[in-house]
């Protein structure tokens, strides 16, 4: 099946897309984004990725002309172009191609680019679980806007590579757990799942908010309050969660064990039946 991408306004294969040198994406890293999948060939959760996307567009300010019914099309073509039997949704858009210039450019046309892809095989990471380190946030203050300016996660992805581990966790410096560098993160403790609140410094994941509905709906109490870097390394169980992912359970943090229980499995299978089947 191909890969297969869309760039303002026409369909390609992924190989052969290009975007304007001057896209104010790629020199001011001055774009949001979003990635949709589906599940048994639908797409999860579309009007809430959508809406997240419309909000990040307002936050930083793109005046665009897309209405949600346009992009769903655009998505269903490409989906329908790409013939996967599960299709991962890329979609960004840039505040076009100016001059390089910092102060907004006038009259400009914003830069919609999609691709399609197959949606990677995460069984093996939810069967075995993945380890973590800690590092220091450093990331700018509106985390809660889904803009493409990653170096700060990159880098951090790269250095958790590098000690041994699968991925990183923010932690800000009163030792406060944020989120992992592409997931959301949950622990559970005395029976009771929990996740750092809304804010700036996390972005709300859509599959975040499942999961808490998941849990509630099998009877696990969740709640959203600060976690602390402390309670997540002596977690009972912890894991991340991500559109693509899923649920990853944790299986140590900065070298510090953290069992395989009872309830992760619960709670992801309770995802599955209310969102996945």
């Amino acid at each position: 099946m191909p890969e297969i991408a869309y760039v303002n306004g026409k369909f390609l294969p992924l190989a052969q897309a290009t975007v304007p040198v001057e896209d104010r994406g790629y020199q001011f890293a001055d774009a949001v984004y979003e990635v949709v999948r589906t599940y048994r060939g639908r797409t999860f959760a579309l009007d809430e990725h959508l809406a997240r996307l419309f909000r990040s567009l307002a936050a930083i300010q793109i005046e665009h002309h897309y209405t949600a019914d346009q992009l769903k099309s655009l998505i269903g073509e490409a989906i329908r172009r790409a013939g996967f039997a599960e299709t991962m949704i890329y979609i960004q858009i840039s505040r076009g191609v100016a001059k390089r210039h910092r102060r907004f450019p006038g009259g400009g046309e914003p830069m919609l680019v999609m691709t399609a892809r197959e949606v990677p095989d995460s069984r093996h990471l939810r069967e075995h679980g993945i380890t973590v380190v800690t590092v220091p946030d450093n990331r700018w203050g509106r985390c809660d806007i889904k803009s493409v300016a990653l170096l700060a996660n990159v880098l951090a992805y790269q250095a958790a590579k590098q000690a041994g581990a699968n991925d990183a966790i923010f932690v800000s410096d009163d030792g406060a757990v944020n989120e992992a560098t592409a997931a959301n993160v949950f622990i559970i403790r005395n029976a009771e799942l929990l996740t750092p609140p809304e804010g700036p410094k996390i972005l709300s994941g859509i599959t975040r908010i499942k999961i808490l509905e998941a849990a509630r709906a099998a009877g696990i109490p969740a709640a959203e309050r600060r976690v602390t870097k402390a309670e997540l390394q002596s977690a009972a169980e912890a894991f991340l969660c991500s559109t693509t992912a899923e649920v990853v359970p944790i299986l140590a943090v900065d070298g510090k064990k953290i069992g395989l229980g009872p309830l992760t499995p619960r709670i992801y299978q309770q995802f599955t039946k209310m969102f996945a089947s």
